[in-house]
């Protein structure tokens, strides 16, 4: 096993860990998103703006999670 599939599965592990509708969110956002970049927009606006953040892009595009 290499590191890349030990850092996979510990990822896997968080994003289980995350509350639904912020995995919904994850999953259906309307851009991809950087696992890093979504850290340091939850770190800087917290993880409930963030979500509600991608809630209101999904909302004028009209598609719901």
């Amino acid at each position: 096993m290499n590191d890349r599939d030990g850092l996979l599965r510990e990822l896997m592990t968080l994003f289980d860990q995350l509350p639904q509708p912020l995995r919904e969110a994850i999953n259906y956002a309307p851009e991809p998103l950087d696992p890093k970049a979504l850290a340091a927009l939850c770190r800087k606006h917290g993880a409930g703006n963030v979500l509600a953040m991608i809630k209101l892009k999904l909302k004028r595009r009209g598609l719901s999670i």
